[in-house]
């Protein structure tokens, strides 16, 4: 009887490991699925803007706006084209406005040799906005 009472906690140990990492997997599997909710709706936001507005700050400010869960300072925006660009610094109306997004999510063990994950997100809209 006495030797059956350590069973418990040896077989304890064994499966410990296996149900943090578990937990881990789920916990790094929901932030993923947060950022990238994130993300697509900012885009979406800031697309909207760019159609109605054709200005790269107010679509970058959108992004910090609309981006909350997220730190906004390490979102990367790319606007395709730029201001500049022939479509949109012409005449805009009609041009495809492309914003994407992307975001370094930290990952939990990276000392381990994980990989750095990026998380994108991406929206596109035809421009409304005419000089």
């Amino acid at each position: 009887m006495r030797a059956e009472r350590g069973q418990a906690i040896v077989e304890f140990a064994l499966v410990l490991p296996l149900l943090l990492v578990l937990l881990l997997g789920v916990a790094l599997i929901t932030e993923i699925g947060v950022a990238r909710l994130a993300l697509e709706h900012a885009a979406a936001e800031a697309a909207r803007t760019g159609s109605l507005t054709n200005d790269d700050d107010l679509i970058r400010s959108t992004v910090a706006a609309a981006v909350s869960p997220l730190d906004a300072s390490r979102v990367m925006v790319v606007i395709e084209p730029t201001q500049g660009e022939v479509p949109r610094s012409s005449t805009p109306r009609g041009s495809l406005i492309r914003v994407r997004l992307r975001y370094p999510l930290p990952v939990p063990l990276a000392f381990v040799g994980l990989p750095r994950l990026i998380v994108e997100g991406t929206a596109a809209r035809r421009v409304e906005w005419a000089p």
